[in-house]
């Protein structure tokens, strides 16, 4: 017998922006993952086949999985980073998140230029 797929409320609601699906089988989904019913009783309700359900379930549970990997990939980018620089996540008023933008982008080393004038031969 195959595992019940499952999943928090919180979990749900973190990919439901993500989701290119109906409101009804957005619904249908979240009665299916986070509440526990059947499909049989949700697609009764719907006036949907098993199938139709099944097919919503996999659809967000999928998204799910892309959520995840895309949050570890976030977690990862960490290890891109410069000697003596730290990841982080700011909340603070947008006139301090701008003098702060602005301090980061003078303390960030500068690429250097090459010189595009030709050397004089002696």
């Amino acid at each position: 017998m195959r595992a019940k797929r499952r999943m928090t409320g919180a979990e749900f609601e973190a990919v439901r922006p993500l989701l290119k699906i109906s409101d009804d089988r957005i619904k249908a989904a979240r009665q299916a993952l986070v509440d526990g019913q059947t499909l049989q009783a949700i697609g009764d309700q719907f006036g949907w086949s098993r199938q139709a359900v099944g097919d919503a379930v996999s659809t967000v549970w999928k998204t799910l999985g892309s959520y995840y990997e895309s949050q570890r990939a976030a977690a990862n980018a960490c290890a891109l980073l410069q000697p003596g620089w730290e990841k982080i996540t700011l909340i603070a008023p947008s006139h301090l998140v701008a003098k702060f933008r602005s301090e980061i982008a003078q303390a960030s080393p500068q690429p250097v230029k090459k010189s595009t004038k030709a050397k004089k031969k002696d």
